[in-house]
């Protein structure tokens, strides 16, 4: 890993980014909700990922996906083709992740919708499920369903 990758791997990682902290205190400072801060972040992050913009799907996923490992997620799968592609991890977020920011795995789980205004500046759709341990996103070039 040469340290301009990383230091690209790293900006675009929202999570990297984050710290329990910063984030309890910039929600309570702007009086918006969880969501709404999840939303900005992902908003502020989405240009970093502009390099990104008309690849096929399974690309995009890819970068995804190295977020999600970053954060100790386990790839349990990835399927598609350049209309949808989905992939699914399990053990995330991990037991020490939700103790070190004292979240709920629920939640934890709205840091997913961070990703979705990246994919919305990238003119895909995106959206996340979770089956008890397992967390399964799916990138579209059409509107996908409500997960």
């Amino acid at each position: 890993m040469t340290y301009h990758w990383k230091k690209e791997t790293t900006w675009q990682n929202p999570h990297l980014l984050l710290s329990r902290s910063a984030i309890k205190r910039k929600i309570k400072e702007q009086g918006r909700s969880p969501h709404q801060f999840i939303a900005d972040v992902g908003n502020t992050l989405a240009p970093g990922w502009k390099h990104l913009k008309g690849h096929e799907l399974q690309v995009v996923m890819d970068n995804l996906a190295l977020h999600i490992v970053s954060l100790g997620g386990k790839l349990v799968g990835m399927a598609g083709d350049d209309e949808l592609v989905h992939a699914t991890f399990a053990h995330v977020p991990s037991f020490d992740t939700l103790k070190f920011f004292g979240l709920t795995r629920d939640e934890a789980d709205a840091i997913w919708d961070i990703y979705k205004p990246i994919a919305t500046s990238l003119k895909l759709w995106y959206n996340w499920s979770r089956e008890q341990d397992e967390v399964t996103f799916r990138l579209s070039r059409t509107e996908l369903p409500d997960a």
